[in-house]
């Protein structure tokens, strides 16, 4: 963006540069910067002040605190005013060449004094005429160009005041946006201010709905929990209970197993006994008949002996089969019991598993719900940013192009400043040059009215030295009259 100072070369050893709007150097600071005539008379012409055609560079417009968009603003402003200035200038050097210009000498007329001794007193009286006609033409043109000149202050006044009544309608413009500026800012304030205040109550309640829907499902979690603590109490009491009563029961059939054992042993001791009973009178009565029924008794104890022996073996068969019966019995009692311990062991674990199960997926759900909280929270959260991040953008933007639109109303401003400034310039040149023309003119008419004096004064030397002459020569016919020999030696 900063441009680059070409080189130049410049002959340090001369002491005068000629300096014109054709080659100007446009990097040069260097008084002076102009020291051609034309361009000069160009640049008053124009009213346009030599320094504001120097080149600035980029980093001259840096100010703490200043945007580089308004400093690149300013730049660019300065640099196509410059250029307009610069064109408009050599356009009025054309035009000055064009119309053969010459730089006014400022010396004493001399010529017009010595045409006017040189002149013979024939032409006098129409010099002089001339002279008072011109005399006259010129007050008349002077009091012409007064009027002008009383019109140009009073048109450059009227000028100034429209331009100052335009600048107090830009500073009042200006000042009321400004205010409008201050006051949608304010207002953008209040309203961020209100949504965030909204958010935060948002963000309170849903916090205070969030809470409690944790507390409902906590509570509603403690509940079941419970109802699941007091239906495995129930379970594990029932449980207990039909243990206890199945133990009862185990314990009454082994009571009655035993009963009925030691009642059977006991009738088989109570046979075995009566048999012995009756074996012994069996025996008695066969000693009583040892002779005769020796052989038969015999027999008949043998008889009874195997009776006895095989009772005793269906006895103890019977005792067998009850125990193994008793033992199958409790074996499947015992395996029942297993099965159900088992069946309730596994409906346990399967309750317990299923409320594991349960609990995990509750778990995960209120995790699900909470991630899906958290994500809507973040979303919104990050909407929000987003929409601050957006809104800030568009702030930012809409008071960087308030600055620009501040700043271009700023040098529209001082662009009419400048034209009323180089307008005021232009009006004082013009009465500069109206004043040097009337000084001209009175140095004119000062000049012939000293001729004329000078005139007035010869011809009345020139009416006494005529006069005189003539008194002389009276004289001197006097006395060649009266001594004519006097007179001729005199004469001789």
């Amino acid at each position: 963006m900063t441009a680059m100072r070409p080189h130049t070369d410049q002959p340090r050893g001369s002491k005068k540069v000629h300096r014109s709007l054709e080659n100007l150097d446009e990097y040069n600071i260097e008084p002076p910067l102009l020291t051609s005539p034309r361009s000069l008379e160009a640049c008053l012409r124009q009213g346009i002040e030599p320094e504001e055609l120097v080149f600035r560079y980029y980093d001259s417009f840096f100010e703490q605190g200043v945007h580089e968009d308004l400093q690149e603003i300013r730049w660019k402003h300065y640099e196509k005013k410059r250029l307009e200035k610069l064109a408009q200038a050599r356009e009025e050097r054309q035009r000055l060449i064009a119309a053969n210009w010459q730089a006014p000498v400022k010396q004493v007329n001399s010529s017009m004094v010595s045409d006017l001794n040189n002149s013979d007193d024939k032409d006098m009286s129409s010099a002089a005429l001339k002279e008072q006609r011109a005399i006259e033409s010129l007050k008349a043109r002077r009091q012409q160009e007064l009027e002008q000149m009383v019109t140009y202050e009073l048109k450059l006044s009227q000028v100034a005041e429209e331009q100052q009544r335009a600048l107090e309608l830009d500073r009042q413009k200006a000042a009321q946006q400004q205010k409008e500026a201050q006051k949608r800012k304010k207002q953008w304030e209040e309203l961020k201010r209100a949504k965030e205040l909204q958010k935060a109550k948002d963000e309170v309640r849903q916090e205070r709905l969030r809470k409690k829907a944790a507390q409902e499902e906590f509570e509603r979690e403690q509940k079941r929990k419970a109802e699941e603590d007091a239906e495995e109490a129930l379970r594990k009491q029932q449980a207990r209970e039909r243990e206890v009563q199945a133990k009862e029961m185990r314990e009454e059939h082994r009571r009655q197993t035993i009963a009925i054992i030691e009642e059977q042993q006991r009738q088989v001791e109570v046979r075995r006994q009566q048999m012995a009973e009756k074996d012994a009178r069996r025996i008695a009565e066969m000693q009583a008949r040892q002779l005769e029924m020796m052989v038969k008794a015999e027999e008949e104890r043998r008889l009874a002996a195997k009776r006895i022996s095989d009772a005793l073996e269906a006895q103890k068969e019977l005792i067998r089969q009850q125990r193994e019966n008793f033992h199958n019995r409790q074996a499947r009692n015992a395996e029942k019991r297993a099965q159900y311990e088992k069946l309730q062991r596994a409906e346990i674990e399967r309750r317990q598993q299923a409320a594991k199960d349960k609990r995990e997926a509750l778990e995960r759900a209120f995790h699900k719900m909470e991630e899906i909280e958290n994500k809507k929270k973040k979303q919104t959260i990050d909407k929000e940013r987003q929409q601050e991040i957006n809104m800030e953008r568009v702030k930012e933007i809409t008071e960087v192009e308030h600055k620009r639109k501040a700043e271009r109303t700023k040098l529209k401003q001082a662009d009419k400043r400048e034209a009323v400034e180089r307008l005021m310039r232009i009006r004082e040149y013009e009465r500069q040059q109206a004043v040097q023309s009337l000084q001209d003119d009175d140095a004119r008419t000062t000049a012939l009215a000293d001729f004329k004096e000078k005139m007035l004064e010869e011809r009345k030397a020139f009416k006494r030295q005529n006069d005189m002459e003539r008194y002389r020569v009276i004289q001197s016919m006097e006395k060649m009259r009266q001594n004519p020999a006097k007179a001729v030696k005199g004469s001789c």
